[in-house]
């Protein structure tokens, strides 16, 4: 959907470019709005900086409110991504999200925050959704710094399960999946948690998580 291609001017100058499809646009708006749908949400968020950006993000406002026209039922709230940062801290505020729609680099952006605010980079998982495929992953992959000291017995699991609980909800497994989050969801203090100093390691947060299921 979208790509860099810059160009270094002179020594003093350099240039970047964002680049904007409307058919990936129109894909992504679609499928935010059908995941909306089918999981009883009423609303959906599109973040942007169209007020400065008004080409790229405008169109992306533009296009994704488009969309949301033909979804009687859901309102398309529209935010500024600064504003989206600076009130991701408050409860109250992020507890009303439901569903968002970002651009790429907002969305990375505004990704890692969320997570680092609801328990760290490690326990959020990640997904790929095609139109024939679909790749559920953590959200930032392996813990190669584990391995070199040899903590790898106290990986956080949390990132790929959360992954796979994504992975259950796509393909149809809806209930699997809301009891996997819900016992994710209770295993959240720092002592549940894989800890060398706490001697918690993988293995016995997921014995606890399977006991809990």
């Amino acid at each position: 959907m979208f790509g860099s291609k810059g160009v270094q001017v002179d020594d003093e100058l350099s240039v970047d470019f964002v680049v904007l499809t409307q058919t990936e646009i129109t894909r992504l708006a679609k499928r935010a709005f059908e995941y909306a749908k089918n999981h009883g949400k009423t609303d959906v968020a599109v973040v942007t900086k169209a007020n400065i950006v008004k080409l790229t993000d405008g169109n992306f406002l533009k296009t994704c409110q488009e969309i949301g026209k033909g979804y009687p039922g859901i309102t398309v709230t529209p935010y500024f991504v600064d504003a989206m940062a600076a009130n991701l801290h408050n409860p109250e505020f992020g507890n009303q999200l439901q569903v968002v729609i970002l651009p790429n680099l907002y969305g990375d952006i505004i990704t890692d925050i969320a997570a680092q605010l609801q328990g760290g980079l490690g326990s959020a998982g990640s997904a790929n959704i095609g139109d024939d495929y679909a790749i559920f992953e953590a959200i930032h992959g392996t813990a190669p710094w584990l391995f070199e000291h040899h903590l790898e017995d106290y990986a956080d699991p949390r990132s790929l399960l959360r992954a796979v609980a994504m992975l259950l909800d796509h393909i149809g497994y809806a209930e699997q999946s809301q009891r996997l989050t819900d016992g994710l969801n209770g295993l959240s203090t720092n002592a549940d948690l894989p800890n060398a100093d706490n001697h918690v390691t993988t293995a016995n947060y997921v014995t606890t998580l399977l006991e809990r299921l």
